[in-house]
């Protein structure tokens, strides 16, 4: 049983290193705020040249890089998710070694 808690602890650790890397150094919030930025810049252009030709291709353009702001944001979401899980893992990993090491030294087995 000391084996498995050890391993579980070396897994639990690794896990939540993993996980807190993946959470805090991820730059999908970067990319989201950077298409967010676009997003308003070409929807600026376009209400600066209502009534124009050019207001239709600038529209068109905003909602194409929407639809990329969308998915880059769905993206930062879905990692921020999963690297939560895969550090809670970790912790729970953790929990679970310590409370076999503890069962282990009292019963002395």
């Amino acid at each position: 049983m000391k084996i498995i808690a050890v391993i579980l602890l070396v897994v639990g650790i690794g896990f939540s290193a993993l996980g807190g890397y993946g959470y805090f150094f991820s730059d999908d919030y970067e990319q989201c705020r950077r298409a967010d930025s676009i997003v308003e810049q070409k929807l600026n252009e376009a209400r600066a040249a209502q009534g124009t030709t050019r207001e239709a291709a600038l529209i068109k353009e905003a909602r194409m890089e929407a639809d990329s702001q969308e998915f880059h944001c769905r993206n930062a979401r879905r990692t921020q998710r999963w690297t939560m899980f895969v550090g809670l893992g970790g912790i729970a990993a953790i929990i679970v070694s310590v409370v076999l090491l503890v069962i282990r030294r009292k019963t002395g087995a």
